[in-house]
């Protein structure tokens, strides 16, 4: 009986000690409001004019929020923008990362 639960307790504690780790390692998004001030889509950056006043680069790596930007969004349209910090750099990694406040977007 005393094997049993202390094989439990080990496992509990591995577990644990895994999942807290795979918290840890998460990326957590940034979120972020503005105007788009000018994108290019062969360089797949983006420049935003933020809410209070100050310009952001991002990099888009979603080929399907590159083509939204393409398609949907132009200078002068809000956006909201949930990015990552990566080697730096501001990153927008998801499709549903660049998303536009008009309707359709």
């Amino acid at each position: 009986m005393k094997v049993t639960r202390l094989f439990a307790v080990s496992v509990l504690a591995i577990f644990s000690i895994a999942m807290f780790a795979g918290f840890a390692i998460a990326e957590d998004k940034i979120n972020v409001k503005g105007k788009i001030k000018d994108y290019d889509l062969d360089a797949k950056t983006l420049v935003l004019v933020a809410e209070d006043g100050h310009e952001m680069t991002f990099t888009l790596e979603n080929e399907q929020a590159l083509k939204k930007l393409d398609d949907r969004l132009f200078p002068g349209d809000e956006v909201r923008i949930k990015y990552i910090i990566k080697d730096k750099k501001n990153i927008i990694k998801g499709k549903n990362d660049l998303r536009g406040t008009k309707a359709g977007c």
